[in-house]
């Protein structure tokens, strides 16, 4: 990530403005999106809409960085007006992204969730890692492969930084 050091000693994210890159796949279009879901997405967003025809998008967040209230206000938004008429699926979910949806359920009612990873630990070393999964396996068969993850430095197995059934909560039965 590429932040700024500000005079009070924080990082700033200002130079990190949420942008995209369409990808026309056959029959529908990829977007990777970058940089922050902040204040300063929603006219980014509104753009995007504008310039929208495709009926199947896959909506990259992998390279999402950041994400404040102001930000996933203006993605909830950005989605409910996406969603009519298209089939949506988010891939390459970062953890904060994860959580944001397992906070708002609504950022993901008319979206499938193709793929999303977490970040584990290692008890030994105390190495961290994000790993990726398919979101689209039963929620048991995520858990499962949860316990086989290994870590890169040592090859101990390694604990999610969360608790398992708090990440996928998104997996949950809508009720």
């Amino acid at each position: 990530m590429e932040c700024a050091l500000r005079t009070d000693g924080q990082l700033s994210l200002e130079n990190r403005l949420l942008n995209y890159t369409l990808h026309p796949k056959d029959p529908g279009l990829s977007i990777d999106f970058r940089g922050a879901v902040d204040e300063r997405a929603a006219s980014v967003l509104t753009e995007l809409l504008a310039r929208l025809n495709a009926q199947d998008v896959v909506l990259n967040m992998q390279l999402v960085e950041y994400f404040n209230s102001l930000g996933i206000r203006a993605w909830a938004g950005f989605i409910k007006q996406l969603a009519p008429g298209r089939t949506l699926a988010y891939t390459h979910c970062p953890p904060d992204f994860i959580n944001q949806i397992n906070m708002m359920p609504l950022l993901a009612q008319s979206v499938s969730i193709l793929s999303f990873a977490a970040e584990f630990i290692c008890p030994d070393c105390n190495h961290s890692q994000r790993e990726s999964f398919d979101a689209t396996q039963s929620k048991a068969g995520i858990l499962a492969a949860f316990e086989k993850v290994s870590c890169s430095h040592c090859a101990a197995g390694m604990f999610p930084d969360e608790d398992p059934e708090t990440i996928l909560y998104f997996k949950n039965p809508k009720i």
